[in-house]
């Protein structure tokens, strides 16, 4: 029986007229990394797509949980906090209306979007999961909204608790929560885990990370080789198409794209006169907004913690299902924003100084999102970190990421341009 998708067929639909407005208004050579995400997201929805309308279980995930398991199932995977915000970068009320819906409900207005755009859709029966996947990390924020799913909805959720600790024992014990949940889904939907085609989706995730890898490399060179858009595009392909092709193309493209400008010596479009790294998240309501620093300002936003990776990539050649669950427990455990938001949040202040050496930023731009609350509770210590190690300033912009009616894009510019002036 066909399964509701409504939202992924919105915004394959939004997807498809953009690209269409994109090709035939902007220039060849402009815009390739946009141009690139969109082609490709929308070959992957169209898949999912079918694979809704064949029928198959459709599996909710978790961002910081790598859906890569999924893969080892025949489901159709749908990243819970991946779609309203994608919906905010592409609609000029991108999914306002859902948030309300669910505000009236019920909801603390101040919980993570990235969760009560889906909490909307479900309160209007616009899709329709059959269970949902994610991890006790990396904010409580977060999960303490998966219980909506669960209690309210009655969804079937299998969480994976996610321990602290970083040794061979946490590494163990988390490998035997994510094989917990295997069993589980193979339980409920009457599927046995196919290894070959999990084996696949992990040697994909591995092209992709070697990609980003370079990429993050040339991304060194002053100045900048590739454009800021570039990282909410990183962020949204992580995420959204975990073990999928159309993840390494991305990559590829992008990458193809720097290797080329280094090649001719050329630089991003605009000019840069200052290097600024930003140690949480992009937002996404206003995409334009990252071309308005590159030609405007001449700043270059170079990376934020969804970008990097601080881990070994995993191999799961000749390798049983157990060895490469313990693998990619540890990369779980030391993946972006889990790494710095697992346990106290020295790892956050580590990174972002290892950052703004190693890009050699001009400043940081802290991205306060409303429901990031346990690493805004960091904000004056990676503030004077900053100062007082490398003598750098830091801007905070509070804003919710996917919602813009908290602070508006022209707020953000003007609080962006006064700190240009005045700091820098």
């Amino acid at each position: 029986m066909k399964k509701k998708v409504k939202p992924y067929e919105i915004l394959y639909d939004i997807l498809h007229l953009t690209l269409d407005m994109v090709e035939r208004v902007v220039a060849e050579e402009e815009q390739l990394v946009l141009k690139s995400y969109i082609k490709n997201t929308m070959h992957a929805f169209e898949r999912t797509i079918q694979q809704a309308g064949e029928g198959k279980p459709i599996a909710g995930f978790h961002f910081a949980f790598s859906g890569d398991i999924l893969n080892a199932f025949d489901v159709a995977p749908f990243c819970i906090e991946a779609i309203p915000y994608l919906l905010s970068s592409l609609m000029p009320n991108g999914a306002e209306y859902f948030y309300d819906k669910v505000h009236a409900w019920g909801h603390p207005y101040h919980a993570c979007t990235s969760q009560k755009g889906i909490m909307g859709m479900l309160l209007e029966g616009l899709i329709d999961f059959d269970f949902m996947v994610c991890s006790s990390s990396p904010c409580d924020n977060t999960v303490s909204s998966y219980q909506f799913f669960s209690n309210q909805m009655k969804i079937p959720l299998f969480i994976a608790d996610m321990p602290q600790s970083k040794t061979d024992r946490g590494y163990e014990y988390f490998a035997g929560e994510l094989m917990r949940q295997i069993n589980g889904i193979s339980e409920l939907i009457r599927q046995e885990p196919d290894l070959e085609k999990f084996r696949t989706a992990v040697e994909i995730n591995r092209q992709a990370q070697e990609y980003l890898i370079e990429i993050n490399e040339l991304r060194r060179r002053v100045p900048s080789p590739i454009e800021s858009v570039v990282n909410p595009v990183i962020t949204a392909t992580t995420i959204f198409l975990p073990g999928m092709p159309e993840k390494a193309q991305i990559f590829r493209d992008i990458l193809e794209l720097m290797r080329k400008r280094v090649k001719h010596n050329e630089m991003r479009p605009g000019y840069e006169r200052i290097r600024s790294i930003w140690p949480n998240i992009a937002f996404f309501f206003d995409i334009g907004f990252y071309e308005w620093i590159d030609r405007e300002l001449g700043m270059s936003f170079l990376m934020d913690c969804t970008t990097h990776y601080h881990f070994d990539l995993l191999d799961p050649r000749q390798k049983r299902m157990e060895e490469i669950l313990y693998e990619f427990a540890k990369q779980a455990m030391n993946s972006p924003m889990t790494r710095q938001s697992l346990h106290f949040l020295e790892t956050l202040i580590e990174d972002t100084l290892w950052a703004a050496k190693t890009y050699r930023a001009d400043c940081g731009i802290f991205v306060s999102h409303l429901g990031c609350k346990q690493v805004n509770s960091a904000l004056q210590i990676v503030r004077e970190a900053l100062r007082d190690e490398l003598g750098i300033p830091m801007l905070t912009i509070e804003c919710d990421i996917g919602d813009k009616r908290f602070t508006s894009i022209d707020t953000i510019k003007y609080e962006v341009s006064e700190f240009v002036k005045t700091l820098l």
